[in-house]
C-alpha cells in the first residue's frame, strides 16, 4: 500500500511540474516576446526586399496619382501613399519619390 502511495505522488509531482514548467514558458515568453516581435519588424523595415517593395508601390502610387479624374481619387492615393511613406526614411528614397512626396506635403 505504501508503494501504491508513493507511485501516485511521483505521478502527481511529475504532472505539476511540467504544467509548473509550462506556466514559467508562458510568462516567460508573455515578458519577452514583444521585444523579440519588435526587434523583428525592425529587421523586417531595415530589410532590402521591405524597402524595394515600398519604392515600388509608392511609384505605383504616383502614376495612379497623376492618371487620377477627381480630386477625390487624389485624396485617397495621398492617404495611402502617406501611409506607405510613413515608415520608411524619405532620405532613403529615390529623388523622383522624395520630390513627390514633398509636392503632395508629406
Amino acid at each position: 500500500m505504501r508503494a501504491f502511495g508513493y507511485t501516485v505522488l511521483c505521478i502527481v509531482g511529475i504532472v505539476v511540474a511540467v504544467f509548473g514548467g509550462n506556466y514559467l514558458a508562458f510568462q516567460n515568453d508573455a515578458f519577452f516576446m514583444p521585444k523579440r516581435e519588435a526587434l523583428r519588424r525592425d529587421t523586417m523595415i531595415e530589410s532590402r526586399a521591405y524597402q524595394e517593395a515600398t519604392y515600388r508601390e509608392l511609384a505605383n502610387y504616383r502614376l495612379q496619382y497623376t492618371q487620377a479624374k477627381t480630386d477625390d481619387e487624389r485624396k485617397a492615393i495621398k492617404g495611402m501613399a502617406q501611409h506607405s511613406a510613413d515608415a520608411l526614411d524619405k532620405s532613403r528614397l529615390p529623388i523622383d519619390l522624395q520630390v513627390w512626396l514633398k509636392s503632395l506635403g508629406i
